[in-house]
C-alpha cells in the first residue's frame, strides 16, 4: 500500500468518519474460534438498536431469506445467513449510515443510487447463472465504490477539482485520480476494504477485472450497466452494456434487455430494505416506477429502550428450537436465550455468569445491553459468601429481587454487590444442567429505571428453563 493511499485509510477511519473505523474493528475483533466469533459479533450488534431491527430485517427479506425462514435473533441469523454475510452485512450498514451523513450529498447519493443498482442486478445475473450464494455478489457489488464514495466524504473540494481536471483535459476520471492523488478510487476501495477484512470477491474484481470467472463477470458488468443508464437506456454506452450482459447469460437481447429494466424498478425494495431511501430518487427509473416513493412506513420501530412483546417471545423460543436442529454449541444457545430475555421480556441489562472451576465464583460470560450501557465495573462475585448469588445457586430456583434495600436482603446483598449492580430491581435463574449449576442469569432494567412486572419474571423463568433444557439435550446428543 503506497503512502498516499494509507494516510486516505487512517484520515477516514480516525479522523472523518470515525463510525468506519470504530465498527470495523469491533466487527473484525481477532477471537479464539469460530463460534467465540458467532458470539461477539451478536454481541456488538444487539448493543445498537437500530442495527438489530436492520439486520433482522435484511435476514428476513427475500433479498438473503428467499425460503421465508422466520428468523428472530440476530444469533439465529448468523446461523441462518453465516457468519460472514452477516459481518458484511453489518459493515455495510454501517457505512451506508456515514455515508448518508455526508457533505457531499447530492455527488455521494448518485454514487450510493448507481451501487445499489449494480449491486441488485448482479445479484439478478448470478441468480440467473444458479449461483449458489448470490448474497455475497451482492455485497461485493454494493461495496464496489466505497472508496470514491468515503473520498467525497472527506474531501469534496479534491474531489470537485478531480472532476474539473477530467473535464478541462479530456482524460478519464481514473487519470485525472492518479494525477492529483497519486492514487485512484478504486486502489483505495481496496486498501479499505483489505483494512476491514471484507470481501476477497469485490478485491478480486477490482485486481483482476478480466478474469473468466463468472461472479466477477456479474458485477463488472452490472457495474457497467448502473454507470450508463442514468444517462439514457437507449444510449450507446447502455446498449452496449446490455448486450455484454445478454452474451454472458446466454440470453436474446430483447429477454435482457426486460431483465435488466424490471431489476432497476425492482432495485427500490432493495434500498428500502437496507434503509437507504434518501437515495431512491437518484435512481434512473424513479420517474417510471411507484416503488421509488416512501410512503415512511417501517415495521421495525426502534425505541431507546426493549419493550416485553409477548409474540416476540415466541419468535425467539421458535428461533432456539429451530438451531437446536443443527447441533448448537451452548454458547449459541445461551446467545439466544439473552437476546430473548434482552428483546422479547425487555430487560435493559442481561448476563449469563459462569461459575468458577473450583465453584467459588460467578464471572460475566456473555452479556447484552440497551445502549451500550453495561456494567461499569466487572460483573464478578463470589458464591462462598453468604449472599443474593450464592443463595439463588443453593435453592436452584429464579429469583426476583423488587427492593434490594428491603430488611430481607439486607445480608445477601452487601455494599459491594450493591455498588457493581446499582440497581434496586433485578432478576436471578440458576442454570443447573444434570443436577449441577453451571453458572447464573442476571436481568434488570437499571438504564431506563422502569419497574418489572410478574409477567416479565414469569417470561424471564421461562427463558432460563429452555436454557436448561436446551444445554441438557445438545450434550446428550454429543
Amino acid at each position: 500500500m503506497s503512502e498516499e493511499i494509507e494516510d486516505w485509510v487512517k484520515r477516514i477511519g480516525e479522523r472523518e468518519l470515525p463510525i468506519f473505523k470504530y465498527t470495523a474493528t469491533a466487527i473484525d475483533q481477532g477471537v479464539e474460534s469460530e463460534d467465540t466469533s458467532t458470539t461477539e459479533l451478536a454481541q456488538i450488534i444487539l448493543h445498537d438498536t437500530s442495527l438489530t431491527s436492520r439486520i433482522l430485517r435484511l435476514a428476513n427479506s427475500v433479498i438473503y431469506n428467499p425460503t421465508n425462514v422466520p428468523i428472530s435473533t440476530i444469533s439465529r441469523a448468523i446461523l441462518f445467513i453465516g457468519f460472514d454475510m452477516v459481518r458484511n452485512i453489518s459493515l455495510s450498514l454501517a457505512i451506508i449510515d456515514s455515508l448518508l451523513k455526508a457533505r457531499s450529498r447530492e455527488h455521494v447519493m448518485k454514487l450510493m443510487a448507481k451501487s445499489f443498482h449494480g449491486a441488485a442486478l448482479a445479484q439478478q445475473l448470478a441468480k440467473r447463472r444458479g449461483d449458489d450464494a448470490t448474497e455475497e455478489v451482492f455485497i461485493a457489488a454494493l461495496l464496489s465504490s466505497v472508496g470514491e464514495m468515503a473520498f467525497w466524504c472527506v474531501a469534496e473540494d479534491a474531489g470537485e477539482r478531480i472532476l474539473k481536471l477530467a473535464a478541462e483535459e479530456g482524460c478519464t476520471a481514473k487519470a485525472a485520480q492518479e494525477k492529483l492523488l497519486g492514487f485512484n478510487f478504486d486502489q483505495l476501495t481496496l486498501a479499505l476494504t483489505r483494512n476491514w477484512r471484507m470481501s476477497d470477491l469485490l478485491q478480486s474484481s477490482i485486481n483482476n477485472p478480466q478474469l473468466a470467472n463468472p461472479r466477477i463477470r456479474d458485477i463488472n458488468l452490472s457495474k457497467s450497466l448502473a454507470e450508463s443508464a442514468p444517462s439514457g437506456w437507449e444510449g450507446k454506452n447502455t446498449q452496449a452494456a446490455i448486450k455484454k450482459i445478454a452474451e454472458h447469460l446466454k440470453l436474446k437481447e430483447s429477454e435482457t434487455q426486460r431483465l435488466v429494466r424490471r431489476q432497476a424498478k425492482e432495485v427500490a425494495e432493495t434500498i428500502r430494505e437496507y434503509g437507504a431511501v434518501e437515495i431512491l430518487g437518484y435512481l434512473p427509473v424513479h420517474s417510471e416506477s411507484k416503488l421509488g416513493q416512501d410512503d415512511g412506513s417501517d415495521e421495525f420501530i426502534i425505541h431507546a429502550y426493549p419493550e416485553s412483546d409477548p409474540l416476540l417471545q415466541l419468535a425467539i423460543l421458535k428461533d432456539l428450537g429451530s438451531a437446536l436442529e443443527t447441533g448448537p454449541t451452548p454458547n449459541v444457545i445461551l446467545e439466544i436465550i439473552l437476546e430473548g430475555i434482552n428483546r422479547g421480556v425487555g430487560m435493559d441489562r442481561c448476563v449469563f455468569a459462569l461459575l468458577s472451576q473450583d465453584k467459588t465464583m460467578v464471572t460475566d460470560k456473555y452479556s447484552i445491553s440497551s445502549n451500550n450501557e453495561g456494567f461499569a465495573k466487572p460483573f464478578k462475585f463470589s458464591v462462598t459468601a453468604n449472599n443474593i448469588f450464592s443463595k439463588a445457586l443453593k435453592e436452584g430456583q429464579a429469583l426476583w429481587v423488587q427492593d434490594a434495600q428491603a430488611e430481607q436482603y439486607k445480608k445477601l446483598i452487601d455494599a459491594d454487590v450493591s455498588r457493581i449492580l446499582e440497581a434496586e430491581s433485578f432478576m436471578l435463574y440458576p442454570v443447573v444442567i444434570d443436577g449441577k449449576p453451571i453458572g447464573l442469569i442476571y436481568a434488570d432494567r437499571k438504564p431506563s429505571e422502569r419497574e418489572i412486572d410478574m409477567d416479565m419474571f414469569a417470561a424471564f423463568k421461562q427463558f432460563g428453563q429452555q436454557a436448561c433444557l436446551a444445554i441438557e439435550h445438545i450434550s446428550k446428543r454429543r
